[in-house]
């Protein structure tokens, strides 16, 4: 593996560790359909996945996300969940909206996992999914951050 495939490899390893980290300690992540979640179950992850495209309207999809997650009462600050949605035209879309539909109900979200994967796959895909094309080396990579912190 050459030293610029290993340091965009090793990010994208990275930034899906510390999330499994965050998942795992209960913070959901909402992708758009199935095929995403089990990206991320096959990545190790064992916390709350949460598909948005479940045939529910965007208002009862938020509600629900509220009304299952919502420990405001205990952090006012602490992220409701991170957004996962695909980089493409519909994915943009998705994300501006459900992000919206929460902030507007004094909810923080957590965009930066979405964020850190858009720049560090520098257009190699554009969706979620799509990300399989590299997952041994991901899960290679991931077992090496065991003990840090």
């Amino acid at each position: 593996m050459n030293n610029g495939r290993k340091k965009w490899l090793h990010k994208i390893a990275k930034v899906f560790y510390e999330y499994k980290q965050k998942n795992q300690f209960g913070m959901p992540i909402v992708v758009e359909g199935l095929r995403d979640k089990k990206l991320l179950l096959d990545l190790g992850y064992i916390g709350p996945i949460e598909i948005l495209n479940r045939g529910w309207s965007l208002e009862k999809f938020t509600t629900y996300l509220i009304e299952k997650y919502d420990d405001s009462k205990i952090s006012y600050i602490s992220p409701l969940s991170s957004v996962l949605m695909d980089w493409d035209r519909t994915g943009e879309e998705l994300q501006k909206k459900l992000v919206h539909m929460i902030t507007s109900m004094d909810k923080v979200v957590d965009e930066s996992l979405r964020l850190e994967l858009i720049k560090a796959l520098n257009g190699r895909t554009k969706t979620v999914e799509g990300i399989r094309f590299i997952i041994d080396e991901l899960l290679e990579l991931m077992s090496t951050f065991i003990g840090e912190r």
